[in-house]
């Protein structure tokens, strides 16, 4: 089997350590910003390079995320720790952030840029415009099927793949919801987990029933991840830089063990999650793949029985000393059973203390001893780099120490000359024990020489320092080739100078208005095409997860005379020079996160104008729009999610099929805190739209700034007009 890299999640000390000893290839963890894990425990600059070297003394990798959008007066900051992880060697950092990226992709030639799974890449066309780029590795979006990966694996550049842990229910780098609720952007690693909340799914005015049916299971590939390596994926990741060491090293040493060894086990990786487990999209999985209230989120050890008046259960597995059981009474109450002693596979677990267990409920494990043993045990196991020590003691020489691993040899001298001794002197042996104290380093003794005089004195301290400054140097040989000089990389000037007249543009969610209500519009954006808008200025909307084939698609723009395209995926990249020959406009859409002044000056070079992200601020958008062409999302429903599943999907259990003609394509969702939101089911995808409406305030604008209003109907345009209610949105107070 072909050797591909385990790259395990860090969010502490521990954490790396848990990787390291189960074996782990490489190690993603995040600074104190920019990273998409905002709240988890991090590192920072005054740590960073000892984790980043520790890593390398195992020949180990190290990635750096800075993988979130980044704001105009944070970009300075962002450079500045680039600088510093290419100085301490990092071996590539993750990106979203195409601003940062068009900043720093010249500048750095020998750390390795990689795409992030947040820049929603889920297709060949995404991926290879990402490698054109200049891309060395693509993390490919959770939501692409095994059958596109198939196709990008093709391709000459990395490509890591999510095979283990939480899963967004969005479309990558497509979720607004926390956001538009909480002023707490996912894009700048801060999600609310708004996701994870129960709603009401209402249809026809009905509340149909009442669930967590945005909350997504866990994905676990381990029994599919063969296929993904024999097709050539370079990287398989694991999620969890919030969880905890006991959860690195099992999900590591099980990944590890399936590849390597054929087998692994089942029972830890169950116990090791709370929630169920999903294949997920990747492979298919269009059934109860929702953590629903009723969901069994906990490994079954068998069901309640009664035997003389006594309750008891035939455990399936053999139990620890110390586990955790829950147990259901009659009247459906939840209790924690705590084992006092082991028990056997298959043998009879008495419940003396829960008399009113219900019967043929099912007992569940709550916490696995087993897991946290495991992690001690071997915790150290890896701290065995293999050096050879040679001690010289020489009557009248000043006493030397010397120490090699693989190529790398070190070597030190005490201060003073050693004199004979007046009494007892040292023997070897003593020399050679404390020589092989290296419990506290990551080196163990292969082999230790001692060249000595007969009656020379030295201090067992002496020896002891003389030993720790030798590792200490061999530390400092082994990693000082991974350093880097330092670098400098300079913001580029994006003042210019732009005089552009305002756009009034509109956007359609569907064809259901009357085109004599649009052409006071300058242009007008659609999504399928109607020959009642012929003499329009028409842009077709390119949607993220649309597929098209690019011939097809310039001969059905030009037969219909529309005048261009907006982009919404970095796939479309991939067509500028096929656009641009024939004569088509391109503009750029909000779902490719316009969110800082270095992004419009990236695209810029090929569009004609770019739509703000609705994460942006007026301020910042007031400043960018003296410089580029830049429009705004002025009026409408704000999309606030995209995403492959259907939530009323999980109350009907169809799997997807026959959406074309369900009666709940049109229906609401309603939160725990009285939100109302538009549920609208297409083709393949769903949308969650807020149900209040956004009406900039557009005299907060300056008069550069293109307006673009998104509608459904005629109503909408009625309400466009009327101006019936002020909503500034993000625009005004910003995101976290």
């Amino acid at each position: 089997m072909k050797k591909v890299e385990i790259l395990a999640p860090v969010g502490n000390f521990a954490m790396l350590e848990a990787g390291l000893a189960a074996g782990a290839y490489s190690f993603y963890l995040a600074l104190d910003d920019f990273g998409a894990r905002a709240y988890a425990e991090n590192f920072n600059l005054d740590n960073i390079k000892g984790v980043i070297d520790y890593i390398h003394l195992f020949e180990k990798k190290v990635y750096i995320t800075v993988n979130t959008l980044i704001k105009d007066e944070e970009m300075s900051k962002a450079i500045y720790y680039i600088e510093k992880i290419y100085q301490y060697g990092a071996d590539g950092i993750l990106i979203q952030d195409i601003g940062l990226y068009h900043l720093i992709k010249d500048k750095i030639k020998d750390m390795e840029l990689h795409a992030s799974t947040q820049m929603a890449i889920n297709d060949y066309y995404g991926a290879k415009a990402a490698m054109d780029l200049g891309f060395n590795r693509v993390v490919i979006a959770r939501e692409t099927p095994f059958s596109e990966i198939e196709k990008i694996v093709k391709l000459p550049v990395d490509i890591e793949v999510f095979v283990h842990g939480s899963l967004c229910v969005s479309f990558s780098g497509e979720c607004l919801m926390s956001s538009f609720l909480g002023k707490r952007s996912a894009n700048r690693g801060r999600c609310a987990g708004i996701c994870r909340k129960k709603y009401q799914l209402i249809s026809e005015g009905k509340v149909l029933s009442n669930d967590y049916y945005l909350s997504m299971n866990d994905l676990n590939t381990i029994d599919q991840v063969d296929k993904l390596v024999d097709i050539g994926v370079d990287c398989l990741k694991i999620e969890g830089r919030m969880k905890t060491p006991e959860y690195v090293y099992t999900v590591v040493k099980s990944y590890r063990d399936k590849l390597y060894k054929g087998f692994y086990n089942e029972n830890n990786l169950l116990d090791i999650a709370n929630r169920p487990y999903t294949k997920g999209f990747i492979f298919g999985n269009k059934k109860s793949y929702t953590n629903l209230e009723n969901s069994e989120k906990r490994r079954s050890l068998g069901k309640v029985f009664a035997k003389n008046g006594n309750k008891y259960f035939l455990t399936n597995s053999k139990l620890k000393k110390g586990s955790i059981l829950q147990i259901t009474t009659i009247k459906d109450k939840k209790l924690p059973l705590t084992l006092t002693r082991d028990y056997k596979k298959g043998e009879e677990v008495f419940l003396k203390a829960y008399a009113d267990a219900k019967i043929d409920s099912k007992v569940l494990m709550l916490n696995n001893p087993s897991l946290k043993e495991d992690l001690e045990k071997n915790l150290t196991t890896y701290k065995n780099l293999p050096i050879d020590i040679r001690f010289f003691a020489k009557i009248g020489q000043k006493p030397r120490i010397e120490i090699s691993y693989k190529d790398k040899k070190v070597s030190c001298k005490g201060g003073e000359a050693l004199q004979k001794a007046k009494n007892i002197s040292i023997t070897e042996d003593d020399i050679k024990e404390n020589l092989g104290k290296l419990n506290d380093q990551v080196f163990k003794a292969n082999s230790i020489e001692v060249f000595m005089d007969k009656d020379v004195f030295i201090r067992k301290k002496d020896i002891n320092h003389l030993r720790r400054l030798a590792v200490k140097l061999l530390q400092e040989e082994l990693t000082k080739t991974y350093h880097r000089k330092p670098i400098k990389i300079n913001l580029k000037s994006t003042n210019k100078s732009l005089s552009k007249k305002r756009e009034h543009n509109i956007e359609l969610l569907c064809n259901n208005v009357d085109p004599s209500r649009l052409e006071k519009f300058d242009n007008v954006y659609i999504r399928a095409y109607d020959p009642k808008f012929k003499g329009l200025s028409l842009y077709y909307i390119l949607d993220s997860h649309r597929e098209y084939e690019i011939s097809k698609l310039i001969k059905f723009l030009k037969e219909n005379s529309i005048k261009g395209v907006i982009f919404n995926n970095y796939r479309d990249l991939s067509f500028i020079k096929d656009f641009k020959e024939n004569g088509i406009k391109i503009r750029i859409g909000r779902y490719l996160n316009a969110f800082n002044s270095y992004a419009f000056d990236f695209y810029s070079d090929f569009s004609q104008m770019i739509t703000a992200s609705v994460e942006t601020t007026f301020e910042t958008i007031n400043k960018i729009s003296s410089s580029y062409p830049i429009e705004v999302l002025a009026f409408g429903q704000i999309e606030l999610m995209t995403m492959v599943h259907c939530p009323f999907s999980a109350y009907k259990n169809c799997g997807h099929v026959g959406c074309s003609g369900c009666k709940f394509n049109l229906a609401f969702l309603k939160d725990e805190d009285g939100n109302i939101f538009d549920l609208r089911r297409y083709d393949s995808y769903s949308k969650i739209y807020a149900t209040e409406y956004a009406n900039l305030d557009i005299n907060k604008l300056r008069k550069e700034v293109s307006l673009l209003a998104l509608v459904s109907s005629n109503d909408d345009i009625d309400k466009l007009e009327n101006k019936e209610k002020i909503d500034n949105l993000n625009y005004e107070r910003g995101v976290l």
